[in-house]
């Protein structure tokens, strides 16, 4: 209770006050999860373990908490699955696409054949990639960076999840509710490098929810809102309490 009332008063004035009572039991309830006990009795309290997402066009009083991560991006095909219970998941900072060269170049070719040459050693090389992430036993990937067309083609092929251009924040909190390494060189990867979790889709949000291992203590504060200012205001708020 007390609690409650000193982040109750750090929102008033804000934005956020109109639902401050509401918000200051999500941060509570937040602070609480992250909240461990250290071997002299004292409380630690790791603040890097609350992330807050923000989402437009539904009002305040709809905010909740999440024991997990939200990564507000969508699948790069549609006919990909969007559920995996007990997933084994990628962090990925490379790009799936054609490698370039370090220095601009120009290539005459003769003839067609020549062309298809070149373009077929482009689609072995994407191709190879995603090789590598099948065989490392991988079902859903979050890369930071871009995905070809035909890799993606590739991915949704052997049933796995591929999202793309994921914020950096979010790949490292990712990394800590799912124990993942986060993979910068395909060529040097393996099953090791690998996160454990569930990933959920919520089609309605346009979501995606990733909970961790049961001793992952990330969570989620996700605030709702009809307008970016309003969302703005209540993260303001949200922050200080």
């Amino acid at each position: 209770e007390p609690l409650q009332k000193v982040a109750e008063t750090s929102m008033t004035g804000k934005g956020a006050e109109l639902n401050k009572e509401l918000l200051a039991q999500l941060i509570v309830d937040a602070v609480q999860q992250v909240t461990v006990e250290a071997d002299d009795g004292s409380h630690i309290v790791d603040l890097e373990n609350i992330n807050i997402e923000t989402q437009t066009g539904r009002s305040a009083g709809e905010s909740e908490l999440l024991v997990g991560a939200v990564v507000d991006k969508d699948p790069v095909q549609e006919d990909m699955p969007t559920e995996f219970d007990d997933a084994n998941v990628l962090l990925l900072n490379e790009a799936i696409e054609v490698e370039e060269a370090d220095v601009d170049t120009q290539v005459s070719i003769d003839s067609p054949d020549q062309l298809q040459q070149f373009l077929d050693q482009e689609e072995q090389q994407l191709k190879d990639k995603v090789d590598r992430i099948v065989e490392s036993g991988a079902d859903v990937v979050f890369c930071q960076k871009g995905i070809d067309d035909l890799a993606q083609h590739y991915l949704a092929k052997e049933g796995i999840l591929a999202v793309r251009r994921v914020k950096k924040a979010d790949v490292r909190f990712l990394r800590e509710i799912l124990g993942a390494n986060i993979v910068s060189d395909l060529d040097d990867f393996g099953t090791e490098d690998l996160g454990f979790g569930n990933v959920e889709r919520d089609d309605e949000d346009e979501l995606f929810y990733v909970k961790g291992a049961e001793n992952a203590h990330g969570v989620t504060l996700l605030l709702r809102g009809s307008t970016d200012h309003v969302v703005d205001e209540l993260e303001r708020g949200v922050s200080d309490a």
